[in-house]
């Protein structure tokens, strides 16, 4: 007999409780955050989603009213996973949600900042096209959990180093047992409908997140671009003014805009995977063999996104590098890939590679990649 798993959800306000599934796990909007019908709902539904989305239970329980529109996008993510629908016991309601809020302002955007790469890239490009005094700079603090001090703290300084006019921190309690890749289910859905109260306050028409200019078959539900359409069109239906929008732009076009356009801002990128325990031992490490290519403050040097934006420094970020250190650098990264090449194929196989081995011709390096495509 197949096992089934339900949980059951709790709301109160803008915290959210699961219970049943391998512990009770929560999420809590706290601090200064609209309170209204509107903030409650897409809090509760879209919390919903992404505290059952590392388990997909069966069966989903709920003191509230779960509209059909956000049914149906749960019933995708569920079926992006091969899996059948949840059954919902909910409280059931005559009157459909819908809101007739007032329009929103076309030139007014807000930016989804977590202080990496993407999204100050996604800053700039926004000041540039709307004018500073139009964009709203929002950080969701504690949505990443393994990151999330480190996260917080750049956000914060790179808004003072660099004079964000509007800039806003979203003060979320997450108590999801999930940290891992399996959060891009829904984690990407949930962070815009946090955002959305607080933007359409400020009048933004649009909040803008990162593309999806690398996205591979691999991707989870909220990391495939139909999907981000698909649900700009529920938040049409529900008659919420606003809509997610974004630029695909690769990795390492990124990193060479910045250092074209934005410089002085390479210094303050915050992209890293390593656990905050190991980074001091990583970066000594770097510095000891690299002295005069070390990591960024913010960074191990050594995982995934470190070696993005050290390679984009690289390449295109000005500096006194000695071509022996840069030399390596790569000639590590090359038994890096060799390596990753199972684990991390969807985001090393791209722009990563391609500049990677542009650095190796520019600094004399003949790469000898062991890895399938490579070939």
């Amino acid at each position: 007999m197949k096992r089934v798993l339900k949980v059951r959800m709790e709301l109160d306000g803008t915290k959210l409780t699961m219970h049943g599934a391998k512990r009770r796990e929560s999420l809590a909007i706290t601090g200064e955050y609209p309170r209204s019908f509107l903030a409650e709902m897409l809090f509760s539904q879209l919390g919903t989603m992404h505290l059952a989305a590392p388990y997909l239970p069966n069966v989903i329980e709920t003191d509230f009213f779960v509209v059909p529109e956000i049914r149906t996008l749960i019933d995708a993510m569920y079926a992006s996973e091969h899996r059948h629908p949840p059954n919902f016991k909910s409280p059931v309601e005559n009157v459909a949600a819908s809101f007739s809020l007032s329009k929103t302002n076309p030139k007014r955007v807000a930016v989804a900042f977590s202080a990496g790469k993407d999204s100050l890239w996604n800053a700039w490009w926004a000041q540039e096209k709307y004018g500073s005094e139009n964009v709203l700079i929002v950080h969701v603090a504690g949505l990443n959990r393994s990151n999330a001090s480190g996260e917080r703290k750049y956000a914060e300084l790179q808004a003072k180093k660099f004079g964000f006019k509007n800039f806003r921190i979203i003060e979320l309690h997450n108590g999801s047992i999930e940290t891992g890749f399996k959060v891009m289910r829904s984690r990407d859905m949930f962070l815009v409908g946090a955002i959305a109260p607080v933007a359409i306050e400020f009048g933004a028409s649009k909040i803008i997140t990162e593309g999806f200019g690398e996205a591979t078959v691999k991707q989870l539900f909220t990391g495939e671009e139909k999907n981000m359409r698909y649900f700009n069109g529920i938040l049409h239906r529900l008659g919420i003014p606003i809509e997610v929008a974004w630029r695909n732009r690769k990795e390492m076009d990124v990193m060479k805009d910045l250092a074209v356009h934005r410089p002085e801002w390479l210094p303050y990128i915050h992209n890293c995977f390593a656990p905050p325990c190991y980074k001091p031992s990583l970066q000594r490490s770097w510095q000891k063999r690299t002295p005069t290519f070390p990591p960024l403050d913010s960074q191990c040097g050594s995982c995934m996104k470190c070696r993005i934006t050290r390679l984009g420094v690289l390449l295109y970020g000005e500096h006194e590098i000695n071509p022996a250190d840069a030399a390596i650098f790569l000639r590590h990264t090359e038994k890096w890939i060799g390596k990753k090449w199972s684990t991390h194929e969807d985001m090393l196989n791209g722009s990563f590679l391609e500049n990677f081995r542009m650095a190796c011709k520019r600094y004399g390096i003949k790469a000898h990649l062991r890895i399938p495509s490579a070939a």
